[in-house]
This record gives C-alpha cells, sequence and structure tokens, in this order.
C-alpha cells in the first residue's frame, strides 16, 4: 500500500491519516514500545529508553512509529504484535426477559384531517407530509412514528415495524447490534476496533489530544465511522434499509460519551484532587446532528452517566444484571479497559472506578497484547514439568498475552511454587521454562518456535508485579465499597461480573491472586456485556428507559485516590493473596504452598 507523507511526519502520524492502524497506547509520546515498526529508507529516528526499544531491535531496523519521522522514501513493515488485529466479538449478553415496549409512539393516519393534526402537534418535515398524503391518497392509510423527545416525526411508512441498533462505544472496542423493535429480536451483532485508539489507547491520552474543536470533531468522526460501517455491514447481511432505522441507544463510559456526542471532556482530567459534577441527563440527539448513517430524523439516546467514572456503560450493567430490582445489596464488577465496582439495590447505588485497565490490556507488559486473534487467553501449568498449556484466541500461533490469560499465569505460577507471595521468582529453581533475562527472571510460556512472532513469550518479574499492582486496585475498590456500606463478605449474596474481560476470567484465578475477594455466601453470574445490554433495553422498552434515568440519579460516586483509606487497602494486596479477612481460604492454602523446588525432592 502506497501513501503520501510530509516530510518530517511521524510514521504513526502517516498511519493514522491513512487509517492504518498501529497500536499506540501512550498516544505517541514513546513511552510503551507498542509501535515498533520494520524500516527501510529514510527516517529519522529520535532515541527512546533502551528498556523500550533495544540496541539489538534498533539495528535490525526497528523504530517507533510515534518517535521516527520521515525524511524520504521508506517502505514500512508493521508486524503483528504492534497491528490493531482482528477483534473478538463482543456480542455476548445475558438479557433478562422484558416486555417489548418501543420508544417512538405510532400514530395510524387515515384521511387528509389526520395529517393536519399531525403537523399540528409534531414537527413534521415537509417531505414527509407528502409521504403522508401520497400513502393516504394510494393506500388509505400510513403510519407515522414520532419521537417523544424531540417531538417530531422520525418518518412515516406504510408498515408498523422499524428497527433500532444498539451500541457500546467502548474504549477498545466498539460494539453495534441490530433490533427489530417489534418483536424484539436481536438480529446480529458486530464488532470492530474504536479508531480513536490510534490517538491513544488509553481515555487520558484522547482527551489530552482533544485541544481544540478540530481535534476533537476528529475524534468524533472516528467513533461515528466506525459506527457506520458496522451498521452498513449489519443492514447489507440483513437485507435492513439503513433509513428504517428509527432509534440508536449508545452506551459508553462518561470519557466515550463525552467525545460521542462532541462534548468538550477536559473537565474530567482537570483535577484529579477534586471530585467532577456530572449530570446524570442522557444526551438527546437525532442522527444528522453527529453523521449518523440512518434514517436522518432518528432518535439518538445516549444513556446517562453518573459519575467522572461511571458512564452509561455502569448504567447499562446495571439494568442488564436487575441490582434495580433487588432487594439485598449485590456487588456489580465491569472489567474492561478499567474495572468498575458498583454495590446496591433498588434506588441506591455505591460505585468507583479503579485504574486497573492497562496491564489487562498490554501496557507496561513485555508481551501483552488486547484480546486479539492470536493472544493467549488461558493458561495452565504442568505441576511436574512446569511447562505451560494455553489456549489461544482464533488457533492459531501467539503472538503475546492478553489480560485473562496473565489472571491465569500469575494464579498457576504462584499454587505450583514458582513464585513467592510477593511475586518473585524462587532462585532455586532449575528448568528450562525459567530463566534470568533483561527484566530479571521470566517464565518462557511459549518458545520462539511455537510462537507467531519468531519470539520467545515471556512473563517476566516486572510484568507480575504490574499485574499484581492492577489487581490489588480492583480488590481495594471492592473493600472499600463494602465498608462505606457496612458490609463483609458474608453478607453479599449475589456478584455479577460484567464487561469483556470479564467474559472470559477464570474466576478461580483472579480469587487465587487476590483480585475478586472470596464470597462465600454469594451467586457469582457473568452477565456479558452489560453496556451492550443497557443500550439494546433502551431501544427495546420505554421502562428501561425510565429505570436506566433513575439509576444514574441515585448512584453516588466516590474517587478512590480522595478516600484515605485507599492506600492501606491497595498495598495489602501487594501479598498474595491480599487480607485474610477477605481471602480466609486462600489465605490457609498460601501458606501451604512450597517452593517447587522443595516439592520436586
Amino acid at each position: 500500500m502506497a501513501v503520501k507523507a510530509s516530510k518530517g511526519s511521524t510514521i504513526l502520524d502517516v498511519a493514522r491519516k491513512a487509517n492504518i492502524g498501529i497500536r499506540s497506547v501512550c498516544g505517541g509520546k514513546g513511552l510503551c514500545g507498542k509501535c515498533k515498526v520494520l524500516v527501510k529508507g529514510g527516517v529519522e529516528h529520535r532515541l527512546a529508553d533502551k528498556s523500550i526499544i533495544s540496541d539489538e531491535e534498533i539495528g535490525k531496523g526497528y523504530v517507533l512509529a510515534c518517535l521516527a519521522k520521515v525524511v524520504g522514501d521508506v517502505e514500512v513493515f508493521i508486524p503483528s504484535e504492534s497491528q490493531f488485529g482482528k477483534a473478538k466479538l463482543l456480542s455476548y449478553v445475558n438479557l433478562p426477559k422484558i416486555e417489548v415496549e418501543p420508544i417512538l409512539n405510532r400514530i395510524t393516519i387515515s384521511d387528509y384531517f389526520d395529517i393536519v393534526k399531525l403537523s399540528s402537534f409534531y414537527r413534521v418535515d415537509d417531505d414527509l407530509i407528502r409521504k403522508a398524503e401520497d400513502f393516504v391518497e394510494r393506500r388509505g392509510k400510513a403510519i407515522a412514528f414520532v419521537d417523544p423527545f424531540h417531538n417530531a416525526v422520525v418518518d412515516v411508512k406504510e408498515s408498523g415495524v422499524y428497527y433500532g441498533v444498539a451500541v457500546d462505544v467502548g474504549t477498545t472496542k466498539i460494539v453495534v447490534a441490530l433490533l427489530n423493535t417489534q418483536s424484539g429480536e436481536v438480529i446480529d451483532v458486530e464488532s470492530e476496533f474504536n479508531k480513536q485508539m490510534m490517538y491513544g489507547e488509553d481515555i487520558v491520552s484522547r482527551i489530552s489530544y482533544a485541544t481544540n474543536d478540530e481535534k476533537l470533531k476528529e475524534l468524533q468522526k472516528a467513533v461515528v465511522d466506525v459506527v457506520n460501517a458496522l451498521v452498513n455491514d449489519l443492514c447489507r447481511k440483513h437485507g435492513v434499509d439503513k433509513k428504517s432505522i428509527y432509534h440508536v441507544s449508545v452506551a459508553g463510559n462518561t470519557a466515550m460519551t463525552y467525545l460521542f456526542v462532541g462534548a468538550n471532556p477536559h473537565v474530567l482530567i482537570q483535577s484529579f484532587k477534586q471530585p467532577v459534577k456530572i449530570s446524570p441527563k442522557p444526551y438527546i440527539l437525532r442522527a444528522s446532528d453527529i453523521g449518523l448513517d440512518v434514517n436522518r430524523n432518528a432518535l439518538v439516546y445516549v444513556l446517562p452517566c453518573s459519575g467522572r467514572f461511571l458512564g452509561g456503560d455502569v448504567v447499562g450493567d446495571i439494568i442488564t444484571a436487575g441490582l434495580h430490582l433487588m432487594d439485598e445489596p449485590a456487588l456489580l464488577i465491569d472489567i474492561g479497559t478499567n474495572a468498575e465496582v458498583v454495590i446496591g439495590c433498588r434506588n441506591w447505588f455505591l460505585g468507583t472506578t479503579a485504574p486497573a485497565g492497562p496491564a489487562f490490556e498490554g501496557w507496561g507488559l513485555r508481551c501483552g497484547v488486547r484480546a486479539v486473534q492470536g493472544a493467549i487467553e488461558s493458561v495452565e501449568i504442568d505441576s511436574n514439568t512446569l511447562k505451560a498449556r494455553y489456549r489461544v484466541i482464533g488457533n492459531v500461533k501467539p503472538i503475546g498475552i492478553c489480560g485473562s490469560g496473565y489472571i491465569d499465569l500469575v494464579a498457576q505460577l504462584f499454587i505450583n511454587g514458582v513464585i513467592d507471595a510477593q511475586g518473585k521468582f524462587y532462585r532455586d529453581i532449575e528448568s528450562p521454562y525459567i530463566r534470568r533475562g533483561p527484566d530479571g527472571y521470566e517464565y518462557v510460556v511459549a518458545s520462539a518456535e511455537e510462537s507467531g512472532t519468531g519470539r520467545d513469550i515471556v512473563i517476566t518479574e516486572k510484568d507480575i508485579y504490574n499485574v499484581i499492582d492492577s489487581k490489588s486496585s480492583v480488590c481495594a475498590a471492592i473493600s472499600i465499597l463494602m465498608k462505606r456500606m457496612h458490609l463483609d463478605v458474608h453478607k453479599i449474596k449475589h456478584v455479577f461480573i460484567c464487561g469483556a474481560f470479564g467474559r472470559y476470567l477464570n474466576i478461580d484465578s483472579a480469587i487465587a491472586i487476590g483480585m475478586i475477594p472470596e464470597f462465600p455466601n454469594a451467586e457469582i453470574s457473568f452477565i456479558g456485556n452489560g453496556s451492550l445490554g443497557g443500550a439494546i433495553l433502551t431501544t427495546l422498552s420505554k421502562s428501561y428507559v425510565q429505570a436506566a434515568e433513575n439509576v444514574a440519579k441515585n448512584t453516588a460516586s466516590i474517587e478512590l485516590m480522595l478516600d484515605p483509606n485507599f492506600m492501606e487497602e491497595y498495598e495489602a494486596g501487594f501479598i498474595l493473596p491480599g487480607k485474610q479477612e477477605l481471602f480466609p481460604i486462600w489465605w490457609r492454602k498460601s501458606k501451604e504452598i512450597k517452593p517447587w523446588s522443595h516439592m520436586r525432592k
């Protein structure tokens, strides 16, 4: 593929403009090392930290795309681990049974007097009045679909059926579901990476990029383009006319919500020392306002947010799991790019966000990747040989390890006596799978011959520290919420695991490393993509629109970094599995685990 580039532009800038996906976790600051590319030709490469790109790699022709400036003709090869990869479809959601109550009102038009009444009570475009007149003249009647939020007619047609679209705008991926609003059927679901990732894989990088209206529109367009492409694919696949899509519901975290509607997101990161007040009202738009390629008058309902870090995605989780219908407190955990935690029932909820995502998304981990084709997603270690048995997304050669794989790995290394309670490798183990590397000791999960990159796939002591850091943050969030509500692990009867990451999480591994406390009396349920669930429910049911708005108004948000007990709870997690009161069973088990070398004697 040939691309024109302005002299002095970085390879990453050129890739963005050409819509070529290169990973950029740090937003192009030269800090993450995920944008390594192989070049031949005219580039100037600013030196980076040797822990990010080694002299050996530079000698082979590798550079960081964000630091390499184009000064002449250049050939660029993007290795698989630096590409976005093929997104794993995040369509699973355990939806509650509902009575379908379409949001749009239907009005039957039988004569010209009805048309006059319609135009008197509602806003109606001239072409729709002509359309109604034509239907009445030829068919004797027509159906007008009215958007109750805008008090406007969306369209006029012969039948009473229209389609809806539910959208989960995730930091990493965007998921779109096509819905029949009469039957309530979820016709099909598609997903793709959020193209905003070209501007930074974390939220702060993207907000920092949006320094003016032009760049804000650029980020908004990146999301809308993906949604439009997925809608086009779904409609083409199922023979649906895009113009018959009259309702779009959208759920996302607070930052993604702001960027989707084009609101200035800088208030979200101005100060982390003070709480930020967020309106719990939904955004109500029309498709033409933001360039969605459906009926121009379609209602766009954006689920309300309840805090700086508790967005419409969490509101969607709550109504999908049914916490708003429960009589006793339940715990909900949504593990994605960040981890949102909520405790509550009926008309009160308390929630917070743990900054867990970077490690679980592969940032700061030597061989970390997102849940893409080629990612190792689950691991078991043979207790006799210490060889890893793993499962790879797509059943191809592995290119790296994703979040669920890392949690399994740390749990398995701990259980088998390879690492101690602080995450350090025991030094006296003689095994071909354990060695000293550039970042200290490391464990070889897959050899260069087994991998799809031609390099060993390993987990290092530094990686283990970062996983423990992330899991400690999640556990601290859960513990603080329970203490605020005067609850302990015995009083929680229901635990709901939501989110894309949670769908593939091995709960036993998560408990073993101290990420999720032991809840002896709780039923643990996997909800799946609750954000998408919330968007689906608010497309199909008026009752769930009201439920979403009630939940947003009745959810109190606390910010962990402002809580005086956070550091104590967080630091307690750095000894595996964690505090004895949260992990009584695993605390006893951990005392019985002997170093692997001792067990072999």
